[in-house]
C-alpha cells in the first residue's frame, strides 16, 4: 500500500494536505492531516493520536517530492 495525498487547500502561507498512510501495525491506513506554513510542518493531526508522528512525517515527504516532481516538469 502506498502513500496517498487525498487533498491540498492552499490559504495564503498555509497548506492542508490531508492524506492516508500505511500503517505497519494495523491492517489499512491512518488518515492524516498536516499544517504547512511556508512548506515548514507546524502540525498535525493523526488517527493514531500522537502529535507529529511518523504517519504525519511520511505524508510530509511525499507531498514535498510530489511537488517536486510537479514543478518540475
Amino acid at each position: 500500500m502506498n502513500i496517498e495525498i487525498l487533498s491540498v487547500k492552499k490559504d495564503g502561507n498555509k497548506t492542508v494536505v490531508d492524506g492516508l498512510v500505511p500503517a505497519k501495525c494495523a491492517i489499512g491506513s491512518y488518515k492524516v492531516r498536516i499544517i504547512l506554513d511556508n512548506n515548514k510542518l507546524v502540525s498535525s493531526q493523526c488517527q493514531c493520536k500522537e502529535e507529529l508522528c511518523s504517519h504525519a512525517i511520511k505524508l510530509y515527504l511525499h507531498y514535498r517530492a510530489y511537488n517536486y516532481m510537479r514543478n518540475r516538469s
